[in-house]
């Protein structure tokens, strides 16, 4: 039986408890701390194989390291799948450095030094009978790894996908790939990379292909190279690129923004090891490049969803056992058209998931700001659908509203209509198979804050009772007044559309019928006149 060794020069080791074990064959810290810095050297040595483990985040930072068996043998040094290992110097190996995965998770490695020789062997699971976006966490990685695997990669210029068929295809660094295995075939769920591991700075090859006639204008399928997680914030380099990252989970697309202190409807901005994601280009010349100073070990909980600004809505739709999720807020600097830095676009997930979207200036939001205007805003509310059946709509945040907002949701498929969901958050509606795309409105109005109107209404009085805008070929007319009032709608011309009473403290609609264009809406009695124009389309 060969006798297994370690060897520790000038490692400082500084213990909160009971925490670590000393084992024949490696290291073992179940949660105390372990701490070194570059300056300090840990060399795995012997004539068999060893494990470090450690299963608390960044209780083990070791300095640096080198992996250098002796004996007759070849052998290895294994990271198990639940640990998280930091090494602060360089990292040489002479011998093998395995770093597991399994469906349990992925071991998590960040090196902060050089990586030298060519052993390391780092292990990927992926689920069989799904696509799965990935990327190499190597630097000659090939797509002999996904041998009996179908893999696909995406072509900017002109919206197109490709298979991959030759074994010494290139997998280039930062670059992300569709990977499908097949239960059908014998093919392995859990492949292996040898070779280099990724460490330092990486940079992103991206493309921006303006006037293609295409829909993927700006997408750049882009992937995590490291053998552990990384944070998306502001602190990446990068040039003419949304703010948004979209992380597909096996049915639908997720979606994180670093702004306003993060939100989206991913639940924070760690993207895993060897992890693929779209980013979205939005002019030429785009640029990312991946900071090493990033890289996290994720099972920490560094990474909440604060909803920064406490007016962020959020909707769900669950139905054939799925759930798809949208958020809708204000913010002062938010554009009313798509805005790179707070918006996300909705990129659709599985057929048999419902999909949840809004609407506005021709673009499909998954996430959609509105700019701050006293919360009178109406929003075209999308859905698709994979089966006929019973759908439940949920509405959650209203806790964070503004106490004079209230959110109601229109079903135009029954004039007259609405549901309040600052009152009612959640209801069931039947719905087909299909895309629909004119069924739902949401408006956001302000709620009464006086009762009457008197003859000396001052402006602000008739700015917080009288809201009027237009969506599509109706107009709205928010009027939270118990004072009987008429409404009028004119043309540029100065010719009466049509003429009618106000319902009281209520969201009054009248629909246009004369065409796309400006008009003039005039709400008024004997003693007030409050006009605005709109645009009808």
């Amino acid at each position: 039986m060969k006798t297994k060794t370690i060897i520790v020069f000038y490692l400082i080791l500084l213990l909160t408890g009971l925490a670590l074990t000393g084992f024949p064959q490696g290291i073992t810290n179940s949660g105390g701390y372990i701490t070194g810095s570059s300056s300090n050297y840990i060399k795995f040595s012997g004539s068999g194989n060893m494990n470090l483990k450690s299963i608390t985040p960044d209780r083990t930072v070791l300095g640096n390291m080198d992996v250098n068996f002796t004996g007759s043998g070849t052998y290895k040094l294994t990271v198990p799948d639940d640990s998280y290992i930091t090494v602060d110097g360089n990292l040489t190996l002479s011998d093998s450095l395995l770093i597991k995965a399994s469906s349990s998770g992925m071991a998590s490695l960040i090196t902060n030094g050089i990586v030298t020789g060519s052993y390391s062997r780092v292990e990927q699971h992926i689920v069989a009978d799904r696509w799965n976006i990935i990327s190499s966490p190597i630097s000659t990685g090939a797509a002999a790894v996904y041998a009996g695997i179908y893999l696909l990669k995406w072509y900017e210029p002109d919206s197109t996908w490709s298979y991959i068929t030759s074994l010494t295809a290139p997998l280039n660094v930062t670059q992300g790939y569709f990977a499908w295995p097949s239960s059908g075939i014998s093919s392995p769920t859990d492949v292996h990379f040898k070779g280099l591991i990724n460490t330092g700075d990486k940079s992103a090859s991206l493309t921006y292909t303006s006037g293609a006639v295409h829909n993927g204008q700006g997408w750049n399928l882009v992937g995590n190279p490291y053998p552990s997680a990384i944070e998306w914030n502001s602190s990446w380099t990068k040039s003419n690129v949304d703010a948004t990252i979209y992380v597909y989970d096996g049915t639908q697309y997720l979606t994180w923004n670093y702004n306003l202190g993060g939100y989206g409807t991913k639940t924070d901005g760690s993207i895993p090891s060897t992890q693929g994601f779209w980013i979205h280009a939005n002019a030429a010349s785009p640029s990312l490049t991946f900071p090493n100073s990033e890289r996290i070990h994720s099972s920490q909980a560094f990474y909440k969803s604060t909803d920064a600004s406490s007016d962020l809505f959020s909707f769900s739709l669950t139905g054939n056992g799925y759930e798809d999720n949208m958020k809708v807020g204000y913010y002062s600097a938010a554009k009313d058209g798509f805005d790179k830095e707070y918006d996300a676009l909705k990129l659709y997930g599985i057929e048999e998931a419902p999909q949840l979207y809004t609407l506005r200036k021709n673009f499909e939001y998954s996430v959609n700001f509105l700019p701050f205007n006293n919360f009178t805003k109406t929003v075209a509310v999308g859905i698709r659908t994979g089966a006929l059946g019973l759908y439940s709509f949920k509405f959650e945040g209203y806790e964070g509203l503004n106490s004079g907002v209230e959110v109601l949701i229109e079903d135009l498929y029954y004039p007259g209509k609405l549901i309040s969901l600052t009152k009612n958050p959640e209801f069931m509606m039947n719905l087909v198979e299909g895309t629909v795309d004119d069924r739902y409105l949401l408006h956001f109005m302000m709620m009464s804050t006086n009762n009457s109107l008197y003859k000396t209404l001052t402006p602000d009085d008739m700015e917080s009772l009288i809201q009027i805008h237009a969506e599509r070929t109706d107009v709205y007319i928010n009027y939270r007044s118990n004072t009987p009032a008429m409404m009028a709608i004119y043309d540029l011309w100065g010719r009466e559309i049509m003429k009618g009473d106000l319902v009281c403290d209520n969201l009054n609609k009248f629909n246009v019928s004369n065409g796309r264009g400006y008009y003039i809406v005039q709400v008024f009695n004997d003693w007030f006149s409050k006009t605005e124009k709109v645009y009808l389309h």
